[in-house]
């Protein structure tokens, strides 16, 4: 044999011809012919399916993969995108969705960014396999529980306990949250974070939805480990830059004139490597969620105008406090914050974790002028009663 192939690799060993590059540390310009580079799937390699209705399972599986947005079209093809780190999930995939006329190919191609050649993972099939008479209307919706567990499979991300649930439309996320209100009873909260997605309101909301469709997830590989990992603990770390002006009321010194700086924000989590990403967080949600919440509120404004909980005093440690009620919504693993107001000074800061939180509210320190009961002291009604009678005794006074 001249060269590898994935035919002979899978026959012998079980291995793609990706799989045994990164086992051997080898690239894949070394095993891949040039004829075999930048070649697109020819459409006489798949079959054209009878038009036929498509078993539930096969309906509910594809119904899933496009809500976890992996179903892309190309031209006259389709494909579902899989990661080399989990294979056999896209295999399982696969067998699910023979009925649609799918087959597995791995694909090459040179990146000139990273001037070398890559490889994609896909299952491919015929466009005109997954439309016929038969759809939508002589069909009923496919069955929802299976194709809200491959969506889980697929697309969420569990961090500190809560789910994370990815969606490419606002509609899609309310269907979601009314379908598992309402089937599973699990309470979801949908954060702004520039796209749709759903967080699990609560930990016991992620226990019960992995165990309301456990008997699915099960049936995939990997799938229920993933949710349950035992893997090692990481603390990963983010810094940002905002420049910003501020001034501290009643002050006794310099600092209670206006006056400006760069503040350097570091943003610490620590959590789990996901064992399919290898990562604890993806450094670029880190980035938009950190950027949308802090650097674009704080950037060239004047702290105390920003916020009524920064109004009074905008210190570095009531500033620490109140970007961890900004964060800890997005981020249930951020485990410390530390803020330079220049390279001399800065603050430490590691607040109450999501569930803390959620029950405890805002920090009563950011309410002081928020808060509904200032002005109805005893010391303000005696001070009311005190002007009504001095008005009045003005009042009696001769001209």
């Amino acid at each position: 044999m001249s060269e590898l192939d994935n035919g002979h690799l899978l026959a012998c060993s079980g291995l793609t011809l990706q799989e045994y590059a990164l086992r051997h540390v080898l690239p894949l310009d070394l095993l891949v012919s040039p004829d075999r580079i930048k070649t697109g799937t020819a459409q006489t390699d798949l079959p054209l399916m009878p038009v036929a209705v498509p078993d539930e399972t096969a309906r509910a599986v594809l119904a899933g993969l496009r809500l976890a947005g992996k179903v892309h079209d190309a031209g006259s093809l389709c494909f579902v995108e899989g990661e080399v780190s989990w294979l056999d999930l896209l295999f399982c995939d696969l067998a699910q969705l023979a009925p649609y006329g799918f087959r597995f190919h791995q694909e090459y191609h040179y990146a000139p960014g990273t001037h070398r050649v890559v490889a994609k993972n896909r299952l491919v099939t015929q466009k005109r396999n997954l439309v016929g008479p038969w759809l939508p209307a002589r069909v009923p919706p496919p069955e929802q529980h299976l194709k809200y567990a491959i969506y889980l499979a697929h697309a969420a991300e569990l961090h500190a306990g809560f789910l994370f649930l990815p969606f490419a439309s606002n509609d899609e996320a309310e269907e979601a949250a009314e379908f598992l209100s309402r089937e599973l009873d699990v309470d979801t909260r949908q954060l702004a974070a520039g796209t749709p997605l759903l967080r699990t309101l609560s930990k016991a909301d992620t226990t019960r939805l992995l165990d309301s469709l456990r008997s699915q997830l099960d049936a995939m590989p990997g799938v229920w480990s993933r949710f349950h990992p035992d893997t090692p603990e990481v603390t990963v770390s983010k810094e940002v830059v905002f420049d910003s002006a501020h001034f501290l009321t009643d002050h006794p010194a310099k600092c209670s004139n206006l006056h400006g700086g760069r503040y350097v924000l570091h943003v610490k989590v620590r959590g789990q490597v996901d064992p399919v990403t290898g990562c604890v967080l993806d450094y670029g949600y880190l980035k938009r969620v950190v950027n949308a919440s802090v650097v674009e509120r704080f950037d060239h404004h004047t702290l105390n105008y920003a916020g009524p909980e920064l109004a009074w005093r905008s210190t570095t440690e009531m500033l620490s406090i109140y970007i961890w009620e900004q964060l800890i919504d997005f981020l249930p693993e951020l485990t410390e914050l530390t803020l330079y107001e220049t390279p001399q000074s800065w603050c430490q800061y590691s607040g109450p974790d999501l569930e803390t939180w959620q029950r405890q509210g805002s920090q009563p320190l950011l309410g002081r002028f928020t808060d509904p009961a200032l002005g109805h002291s005893p010391w303000r009604d005696w001070l009311r009663t005190w002007d009504d009678a001095q008005h009045g005794k003005r009042q009696a006074q001769p001209d």
